[in-house]
């Protein structure tokens, strides 16, 4: 499968940014439409969570960095959608960007 690996720098502090993007990977009505048997698994202790579906794999982190933080987001794209791992990843930081600010 091919892989798409997003790092974003988020100016929020770890806790905030990781309760936006759980949010946003949550509920977002585009993730939705792709893939409508997505299953998320969060866990707050550790910031992290991951995302099933049939038709992608998610894992997302956030990490402390001083008074800010970092998100990581792998997605495993299914061999027929690795043409598009350009326009997953751009659109993931533009969708991040909005979010976090």
């Amino acid at each position: 499968m091919p892989k798409v690996n997003i790092d974003y720098k988020s100016p929020l502090q770890a806790q905030e940014t990781f309760e936006k993007v759980k949010e946003f990977l949550s509920n977002d009505e585009s993730i939705k439409k792709i893939d409508s048997s997505i299953q998320t698994d969060f866990n707050d202790s550790n910031l992290s969570g991951d995302l099933k579906g049939s038709k992608f794999k998610a894992h997302m982190a956030v990490k402390e960095s001083g008074d800010k933080s970092d998100v990581s987001i792998v997605v495993d794209l299914p061999m027929l959608l690795g043409a598009f791992k350009g326009q997953v990843k751009s659109t993931i930081e533009k969708k991040l960007q909005k979010v976090l600010g």
